[in-house]
C-alpha cells in the first residue's frame, strides 16, 4: 500500500518582501546604467513573482523559478558616478545593505537587478 504523501509546495518569503520593502534598484550594463530609487518590491503571497514599481518608472516582474541565486553584495564597478551618489545616500556600508538577484532562463544569459535595502537587517532577512 503507498504512503500518503504531504506536498508542502509553500515557499517561505520574507515578512518584508510579503509586505512591501522599498529598495533603490539598478542595473549596470555593457554601455549604460539605469538606477530607480524608491522602487517598491514585493513577493506574491504564494512566492512565484518577484515585482517592482517606482515613480514614473514602468514596473517589472521576475518569475521566482527563473532566480537562480540572490548573493550579498554588489556594487557598480563601472560607473564611479553612480557609486560615488549611491555612497553619498546610503553610507560607506554599501556593501552589506546591498543585494543582487540573478536571473535567467539558463545559467548562460544571466540578468543582474542590484538593490539597496534601507540598513543591513533587511538584507540579511530579504536575501535568504
Amino acid at each position: 500500500m503507498t504512503k500518503r504523501f504531504e506536498f508542502n509546495w509553500h515557499i517561505p518569503v520574507p515578512e518584508p518582501l510579503i509586505q512591501g520593502c522599498v529598495f533603490d534598484r539598478w542595473t549596470e550594463e555593457k554601455d549604460s546604467t539605469d538606477l530607480e530609487t524608491g522602487c517598491l518590491f514585493k513577493v506574491d503571497e504564494y512566492g512565484f513573482f518577484i515585482y517592482w514599481k517606482s515613480e514614473g518608472h514602468d514596473g517589472d516582474v521576475i518569475e521566482l523559478c527563473q532566480v537562480s541565486d540572490v548573493r550579498a553584495g554588489g556594487v557598480p564597478n563601472k560607473d564611479q558616478k553612480l557609486l560615488f551618489n549611491l555612497q553619498q545616500k546610503h553610507g560607506e556600508n554599501l556593501e552589506e545593505k546591498s543585494l543582487t538577484v540573478c536571473s535567467g532562463t539558463d545559467y548562460i544569459n544571466i540578468n543582474y537587478q542590484h538593490v539597496v535595502c534601507p540598513d543591513s537587517e533587511t538584507a540579511k532577512v530579504c536575501g535568504r
